[in-house]
């Protein structure tokens, strides 16, 4: 093997020869390393180690060399590093599940052909929550890099096992089964729990970095069906302006609920909405065009596509509300609604009327607010204490800010 060195002023100096078997060892590594500390300064050293070190630095994907179906898998993304004007498509591997091997989230990045913003767009962190991951794919598939200054992000199905099974929560293995809500482990623990450390990747190893502004989609878990809504954190200026880009009936300003995946990007300064796509366990294509509708106008707004803007909330006479108020039940039996998904009640108005077996009325429910009716349960079997259904409100003594007690959990 005969060695040569190309110096910075495009010199050719000789190294001396190697006997063939030596080539490609090791020790043909240190002889080649020796050689070339002979003819080179350590300036030009420091330089070569320069450079190498930036090309690293801006190479940050990372591919394992695994395939899942012709799909390359990462366990780091870097937008900076992908070729421009194109689409590309990714398997992110994330924790480890009981039998050691990993779970996956299949994820697209269209990279326009100019610079400028990047936008996340999330389905699927609630895995019977469907109508979203409808919304991402029909957006991602109407997106041409060619023409377009900046990046979208589609997160197809951030919770596997949850989709896998169309469930709320993700089961893991821990004494027999626990019941984890993923939108509660935001952004995550690196060394917390299967979920938490899934989020903690995603957060850290696929987000951090290449993310400018977020939408999280959702709907109304199993049992209940939202109407066309988004929370937004009440003290982000940016983030209610995306809502507002949305065709969307209501709007919560909301306190910023810990653990959700909105509240922690928008506490790391991304600005971040979560949208409500209707219910549960189906594709509804009325919901979906309101999530692909939000989602272009999101994309427009940033300048990363170009057109008209969608229909928005301005279009829909938005009802935008600082608290909820919930109604639930305080006997067993069969539950007959009296008002419809939006409508707009009045504190003591009648909601719903519920039966015993014989059909007899053992309790009739009425509003305790003036609202919207944002969220009501599908099932009409109710047993005591269940969620009849929730009002959007606005509480005059919060201001136009979000009421900071709260009532209750988070519904996304």
């Amino acid at each position: 093997m005969q060695m040569s060195i190309e110096l910075l002023t495009g010199a050719t100096m000789p190294t001396h020869p190697l006997p063939a078997e030596c080539a490609g060892s090791a020790f043909a590594t240190l002889t080649e390393e020796s050689t070339m500390t002979r003819y080179l300064s350590r300036p030009l050293l420091l330089g070569v180690s320069l450079l190498l070190s930036s090309a690293i630095a801006h190479a940050a994907t990372v591919f394992t060399g695994d395939k899942i179906e012709g799909v390359p898998v990462i366990t780091r993304l870097d937008v900076a590093d992908l070729a421009a004007g194109k689409a590309h498509r990714f398997m992110f591997r994330t924790s480890e599940t009981s039998i050691g091997q990993y779970w996956y989230v299949p994820v697209m990045v269209a990279k326009g052909a100019r610079p400028g913003k990047r936008v996340l767009l999330v389905a699927g962190v609630h895995g019977d929550e469907l109508n979203p991951v409808a919304a991402v794919q029909e957006t991602m598939a109407l997106l041409d890099p060619t023409s377009m200054s900046g990046t979208v992000i589609g997160i197809m199905g951030a919770s596997p096992p949850s989709l896998m099974n169309i469930t709320r929560t993700w089961t893991i293995n821990d004494l027999g089964g626990a019941q984890i809500n993923p939108n509660r482990t935001w952004p995550g623990r690196e060394d917390g729990n299967t979920v938490e450390r899934h989020s903690w990747l995603i957060t850290n190893q696929l987000i951090k970095g290449n993310v400018d502004a977020a939408v999280d989609h959702h709907t109304g878990g199993t049992g209940t069906d939202f109407a066309k809504f988004l929370f937004v954190y009440g003290d982000s200026p940016e983030s209610i302006q995306l809502a507002k880009l949305f065709p969307t009936d209501q709007i919560m300003l909301d306190p910023g609920y810990p653990g959700t995946l909105e509240y922690s990007l928008v506490k790391a300064g991304i600005p971040a909405v979560t949208t409500e796509l209707g219910g549960a366990r189906k594709f509804v294509p009325e919901m979906v065009k309101m999530g692909v509708d939000g989602n272009m106008n999101v994309l427009i707004h940033y300048g990363i596509v170009a057109g008209p803007m969608r229909r928005t909330s301005a279009d829909t006479s938005v009802f935008i509300g600082n608290d909820l108020e919930s109604v639930r039940a305080v006997a067993g039996g069969f539950l007959t609604l009296q008002v419809k998904l939006n409508d707009t009640v009045s504190k003591g108005q009648r909601v719903a009327v519920q039966r015993n077996s014989f059909g007899d009325v053992v309790h009739e429910y009425r509003a305790t607010a003036d609202g919207r009716v944002a969220i009501v349960g599908s099932d009409a079997a109710s047993e005591r204490g269940s969620e009849i259904l929730t009002l959007l409100v606005n509480r005059s003594d919060c201001g136009a800010k979000a009421c900071e007690s709260g009532k209750g959990p988070p519904k996304e």
